[in-house]
């Protein structure tokens, strides 16, 4: 399992687990420097996983591929000092990136991961080649929104500081704050083409130590007050971002309206960015999970749209680095081909 040190952070030093997918490498030490790269921020609760449908990809894979876990998920190893948010995570990847000596990246972010990447854009515009942004936060967010985040968070500290852990009010805290995210996650279809209960049952592994009766204050902190205690940038603050930026609204989500994606895009173009705009049809918040076979054409051929240089196609048979853990190879040979994720 990869990490990077980065001593220069806020409260550091910062152990970030990472790992690095190429054209014809699951797992690798470096980039191919003749192929553009995406740098992927997850969301809320799940860490750098929920980007297998994106690794297994073959289209995506002519591009070098990278996933990174923030502080307080997956396998990364901080602390998250009392001013933990958007400015030090956007530092943080910004470390990462020089640590790992990485060229500008496309930035691929979702949701919570959105937020990151607006940061840094904003403030370190030289490692930014374009912005991928599905599910964006770029407004305040909505007040029913962030009481049903206050719910389920106040469900896991319940159940965690409970002088007998509940086990199953603690998982219907990580798994009630999916419902917001997610379609009906149970059912045999949603099953068929992503292994979300896989998926959850790992993230509870990793939160039993990042989000334990220890961890309280570092679970509010990361998975509820980052979200709900971001502000919206200005428009002078949004005129630094000077790539081309497209923004993915998903017309299933349960949260954000269309109303807040279309509102979002517009004070992007009023602050004189470049910024486009699609919107996927029945996809849930975290639409490039069940509903990548949509959104990864899009991510494709935006990154093709802005790169340079010709890029060989991708090469049949690549995997991701968590199909093992996942099981993702029986969910797809399980599938109907209408529902196969990788296109």
């Amino acid at each position: 399992m990869p990490f990077v040190e980065l001593d220069a952070a806020v409260d550091g030093p910062v152990k970030i687990n990472y790992h690095i997918s190429t054209p014809t490498e699951t797992s690798a030490k470096t980039i191919d420097p003749t192929r553009p790269t995406i740098l992927f921020i997850h969301g809320v609760f799940l860490a750098q996983e929920t980007f297998i449908a994106q690794f297994n990809d073959v289209h995506l894979r002519r591009f070098n591929l990278i996933g990174l876990d923030l502080r307080s998920y997956g396998y990364t190893v901080s602390t998250v000092p009392d001013d933990y948010g958007p400015l030090i995570a956007a530092q943080d990847v910004f470390l990462f990136m020089n640590a790992l000596q990485l060229p500008p990246c496309h930035i691929f972010g979702l949701s919570m991961g959105t937020i990151v990447a607006l940061q840094l854009a904003i403030d370190y515009p030289d490692k930014v080649l374009s912005l991928f942004l599905v599910s964006p936060l770029v407004l305040a967010e909505p007040k029913e929104v962030a009481e049903g985040r206050r719910i389920a968070c106040e469900a896991w500290v319940d159940g965690c500081t409970a002088e007998e852990p509940d086990e199953e009010l603690m998982f219907w805290g990580v798994s009630g704050g999916l419902e917001l995210v997610c379609k009906d996650r149970h059912s045999n279809i949603m099953e068929a083409v992503f292994p979300w209960d896989s998926l959850v049952s790992n993230v509870m592994l990793q939160v039993a130590i990042n989000w334990n009766k220890d961890h309280i204050r570092e679970y509010r902190m990361t998975t509820l007050d980052f979200i709900i205690n971001h502000k919206p940038h200005t428009r002078e603050e949004l005129s630094k971002i000077k790539v081309p930026v497209k923004l993915v609204h998903c017309l299933g989500d349960v949260a954000y309206s269309l109303d807040y994606a279309t509102e979002s895009w517009n004070s992007l173009k009023e602050a004189g960015v470049d910024a486009s705009f699609d919107a996927i049809p029945e996809a849930s918040h975290f639409g490039c999970c069940e509903d990548a076979h949509q959104v990864n054409p899009i991510l494709h051929d935006f990154i093709m749209a802005n790169t340079k240089i010709e890029v060989p196609a991708g090469v049949e048979g690549v995997s991701s680095p968590w199909n093992e853990i996942l099981n993702w190879r029986h969910i797809q040979n399980e599938s109907d081909d209408e529902l196969m994720i990788v296109h």
